[in-house]
């Protein structure tokens, strides 16, 4: 599995759980990857990405609307708000993967999953971030 395909993975654990808690993490899980194996590792990074996500929620958010010029959290598309989540969990807690690549596989998987407008306005607020 690519670095792209566990955090497209992570991408559908977040979207899942991020209006309902109460979301079974393994059942949900076991749906997303049900035809594929994982390798150890890969479960690993996927674990770690979700995870810190999770802990680190209220923070990330925060960091994020600062940067929201114009727009307001609560009216981001809901896979936009993950993909950036993602990211900046990534860029900011993680920092295993250069900041330019974590902003170019967030575009692919905002081409894949998210509007038309999408890739320009993660890019928009990304960019903002590098260097942080």
């Amino acid at each position: 599995m690519t670095r792209r395909e566990c955090r497209s993975v992570a991408l559908k654990l977040l979207f899942s759980s991020l209006d309902n808690k109460e979301n079974n993490y393994n059942l949900t899980l076991n749906e997303i990857v049900a035809d594929e194996s994982i390798s150890q590792s890969d479960m690993e990074f996927i674990n770690q990405l979700y995870n810190t996500v999770i802990e680190n929620e209220t923070e990330i958010i925060s960091s994020i609307s600062l940067k929201l010029q114009g727009y307001e959290w609560k009216r981001v598309y809901k896979v936009d708000k993950c993909l950036l989540m993602l990211a900046i969990c990534e860029m900011n807690y993680i920092k295993q993967t250069p900041q330019k690549v974590i902003i170019n596989e967030t575009i692919e998987l905002a081409k894949e999953y998210s509007t038309e407008k999408s890739p320009k306005f993660i890019n928009g607020i990304l960019a903002q971030f590098v260097g942080d």
